[in-house]
């Protein structure tokens, strides 16, 4: 912060209370992000929540195609909510165990009135090692010809 004048302070400090994003300061006036960063903690702005019509997020989506509302008037970045949102899917999902007993029904030829895709696949791989044709095992399982040749490309 000391290599910074204060005139550079001031127009920092008054482009962040306008509500540009880190980026666009940074290309804006050649501060570096962790410097604007700083500024922006010290004013007491939230670093993911912009409070004017900037032209895009800190991240660089552009608004307004991207910009929502709080129901406190703060905005935000919808594509940043959907990055956080599918990080958050993808470190808290557990994939439900697949039904044993539906697989082996379903191989038999006798399946369930509903098959989850996971326990269809199972019992087309089942099938296939028997080396039956695609024709018989989407009448066994009750699919498509089409569903066993996908099924088998996955496997």
């Amino acid at each position: 912060m000391s290599g910074l004048t204060n005139e550079m302070r001031q127009q920092v400090k008054a482009l962040l209370r306008a509500g540009h994003s880190d980026r666009g300061i940074h290309q804006a006036t050649g501060v570096s992000r962790t410097t604007i960063a700083r500024h922006r903690k010290r004013l007491g702005l939230p670093s993911y929540l912009t409070t004017a019509d900037s032209p895009e997020c800190r991240h660089g989506h552009p608004f307004p195609e991207n910009l929502a509302h709080y129901p406190n008037g703060w905005l935000y970045c919808l594509a940043c909510a959907r990055v956080r949102n599918r990080a958050w899917a993808a470190a808290n999902y557990t994939p439900a165990e697949p039904d044993e007993i539906a697989i082996e029904r379903a191989a038999a030829g006798d399946p369930p009135d509903r098959l989850t895709p996971r326990e269809r696949h199972a019992a087309i791989a089942q099938l296939d090692c028997r080396d039956l044709s695609a024709g018989v095992i989407a009448e066994r399982v009750r699919c498509s010809k089409r569903t066993v040749y996908r099924a088998r490309a996955a496997a």
